[in-house]
């Protein structure tokens, strides 16, 4: 009798902490058109779906995934805000629900002589197309969701896009900064290239809200007076303040109430600068944070993107993060970057195989082998999923 009691006491202390976690994965998956997902021959998105796999999760947050409106970016398309359904579809995640706003990456692009919008990222013709002030070559391109377990209720949401730079940070001089095309930058530039999404769930009787944010890159990409690094460090300002009523920034009175003290929230996103970067003024502002919040990751040594070479040296950042409030617990928390397992075969004419990946040096051609799930990881994004288990406290 001693031992069923034991047992059951077991299983039920087992279901008092399934019932107080919850799994958070943030995945910025690179590109992610209307296109790739309508294509069944898209390699990605399989790739994306294999990956995914390794964690059991109750929030997915997604980057970088076009926010779908009729004929973008070419004629023939329909649908408007399906592309969150889409994915889970092609996901296999049946009992989720989505939450997608359009991002204003791409609003000011314009389209071709044919009528569609430009959809090859090289061509010099594509970036005379370009959106010069938010990026992107055709509307909603570089948009942010979530999808939800059915164990958690959404009780509401709300998308925040239309407010200004200036009406954020009256005291910021746009007189400084040039858009893309070299022109000067609007007065009514909006503080947000993408927007920052807002998700209110229950789970048993517990309230917590999921903030999303996908913020501009902290690069100047040849542009020299760039607004990039000041804006990336304003967006967070803003996040800092949302979820902690306190920044650097004196606030004005806009409409925009952050989070009342004391709520819980987890917030994720790509918010590409490094924690430990000395130059960007993004990253002093995630250091600020991450003295009022739980922060992960915070070793600069868990690398969430990287160039799509396969050089032996290539471009290596960490840009994506999970923060959460106080009233979690993080039990676990990792980047999922497998193993390269890398071999390097020279610069010789060598047998062709799936594990092999060729890159250049001195202008040869060079070959190394690689593990079977780096590749598909590389193959799905150019960015590493981040992970949490929480627990509620």
């Amino acid at each position: 009798m001693k031992f069923i009691t034991l047992i059951a006491l077991l299983l039920l202390t087992s279901c008092i902490k399934e019932k107080n976690q919850i799994n958070l994965l943030h995945y910025n998956i690179k590109e992610l058109d209307s296109l790739k997902l309508r294509s069944k021959e898209d390699s990605q998105i399989n790739a994306v779906k294999e990956v995914i796999q390794n964690f059991s999760f109750d929030i997915l947050s997604i980057n970088e995934m076009q926010y779908d409106l009729p004929m973008v970016p070419v004629k023939g398309l329909e649908t408007t805000g399906q592309n969150i359904n889409i994915l889970a579809k092609r996901l296999g995640l049946e009992n989720f629900s989505g939450v997608f706003y359009p991002a204003n990456t791409g609003m000011k692009a314009k389209r071709d002589e044919s009528g569609n919008y430009a959809t090859n990222f090289k061509s010099t013709d594509t970036r005379k197309l370009a959106d010069p002030e938010d990026f992107g070559i055709f509307p909603g391109q570089y948009s942010s969701g979530a999808l939800i377990k059915n164990n958690l209720k959404i009780i509401s949401s709300k998308n925040i896009q239309n407010l200004t730079w200036k009406e954020f940070n009256p005291a910021i001089d746009l007189t400084k900064f040039s858009d893309n095309n070299g022109n000067p930058l609007s007065e009514r530039v909006k503080l947000f290239d993408k927007n920052l999404t807002d998700i209110l769930v229950e789970k048993d009787g517990f309230q917590f809200h999921i903030i999303i944010l996908h913020t501009v890159p902290a690069f100047h990409f040849g542009n020299k007076k760039s607004p990039n690094y000041q804006r990336n460090a304003d967006q967070l300002k803003f996040l800092e303040w949302y979820l902690t009523r306190q920044t650097s920034l004196n606030i004005p009175g806009i409409e925009i109430e952050p989070l009342a003290e004391n709520t819980p929230f987890v917030a994720l996103g790509d918010w590409n600068t490094e924690l430990s970067n000395t130059s960007n003024p993004g990253s002093e502002v995630l250091r600020s944070l991450s003295k009022k919040v739980q922060l992960y990751p915070t070793d600069p040594k868990l690398i969430t993107n990287e160039s799509p070479s396969f050089a032996p040296k290539r471009l290596q950042l960490q840009l994506d993060y999970i923060a959460v409030s106080e009233h979690f617990k993080i039990l676990d928390a990792g980047v999922y970057r497998p193993e390269e397992m890398r071999k390097d075969l020279g610069c010789e004419n060598i047998v062709k195989k799936d594990s092999i990946r060729s890159y250049k040096e001195n202008e040869k051609s060079c070959y190394a082998e690689f593990s079977e799930d780096f590749l598909r990881a590389k193959e799905a994004s150019d960015h590493f999923p981040v992970w949490a288990k929480l627990e509620v406290k």
